[in-house]
């Protein structure tokens, strides 16, 4: 956490008055560099501005939900003073709320996050982790849980089907007859035993 947050305080540096005096100008539309400047400060800029690029939408979804939490209307007052767009804004705040901050990976991107939002915490920590091991595209990471849980709910769905057809062979009237008649204990308690089963295997 220390390297990151030291990552973090090294890019936002570049925007200090105190470090572009004689070194270079930025401003909202330009960046002027004189000729002379070392290679490994032009390199540490380019990675300062890269974390900025890639943490943006993080901090802005972050700091609208904490607005919103805090400052209720008001924080509509923040929305409008961004050139985003609603929806766009929308999408870093549902982010934000869905993606716990101990639980987002710097080796990924804002995007990666917003593919594993959908799900619970587990399954998060587990396509990130898979994404950085097998360092996966957006693209990638889509296609796989698209594929994963397309999986699992079709499993799911069978083993309802498999409860929902073993209820209809077991029927009430016969065993209400049965149990009328005779009350054939037995018999009754083998129809028991298979709702349970049954009911068991689709709890799974």
């Amino acid at each position: 956490m220390e390297n990151s947050e030291n990552g973090v305080s090294s890019a936002l540096g570049l925007f200090r008055e105190e470090n572009m005096l004689g070194h270079y100008k930025l401003d909202e539309v330009s960046l002027v560099i004189p000729d002379g400047m070392a290679f490994e400060q032009v390199e540490s800029m380019l990675l300062g501005l890269k974390v900025v690029s890639d943490s943006i939408r993080f901090w802005l979804g972050d700091l609208l939900v904490y607005s919103e939490r805090n400052y209720g209307e008001k924080y509509s007052q923040l929305v409008d003073a961004t050139d985003y767009s609603y929806q766009g804004l929308c999408d870093m705040m549902w982010v934000a709320n869905s993606v716990a901050p101990d639980v987002r990976r710097k080796e990924l991107t804002w995007s990666h996050h917003r593919e594993v939002a959908k799900l619970d915490m587990n399954r998060q920590v587990e396509y990130l982790e898979t994404a950085v091991k097998m360092q996966m595209s957006v693209a990638d990471l889509h296609s796989l849980i698209d594929e994963k849980e397309k999986a699992t709910k079709d499993e799911r769905l069978t083993k309802v089907k498999a409860y929902e057809n073993a209820l209809k062979e077991i029927s009430l009237a016969e065993i209400r007859d049965e149990a009328e008649s005779s009350f054939n204990q037995e018999a009754l308690a083998e129809v028991i035993k298979m709702a349970m089963s049954v009911l068991k295997e689709y709890r799974k």
